[in-house]
């Protein structure tokens, strides 16, 4: 898939922002291990992947890259010196679950059979 360079330009500076290296649209990965900045919390409120959990061989094209920092997920492991929001978030290393302990629920849908 080739990009114009007005889109790189675009990409590069989204991930420049989220702290990647300036070169990394030029130069990434086919593969990389991304690590959970953001703990994931099942809908009972129990923490099911915590906060540094590993997820190996995903891919590494920058627009992936780039979708998964939006939740949480980074080429470089958590720590005091990161300037992410999740890490940013608290002086424990913990995010607070800002849901409570229950998770949204979906709404239902009626059924348009025999409508």
């Amino acid at each position: 898939m080739a990009i114009g360079t007005k889109e790189r330009t675009e990409m590069r500076d989204k991930l420049v922002s989220q702290g990647y290296d300036w070169k990394y649209i030029d130069e990434w990965q086919p593969k990389v291990t991304l690590y959970r900045h953001c703990p994931v919390y099942s809908p009972s409120g129990a923490e099911t992947s915590p906060r540094g959990a590993a997820i190996h061989n995903l891919p590494g094209n920058p627009d992936y890259v780039h979708k998964k920092t939006r939740i949480g997920l980074f080429t470089w492991p958590p720590s005091d010196s990161c300037q992410c929001r999740w890490c940013r978030s608290s002086d424990t290393g913990k995010v607070e679950n800002t849901s409570g302990t229950e998770a949204p629920r979906k709404r239902k849908r009626k059924s348009r059979i025999g409508s």
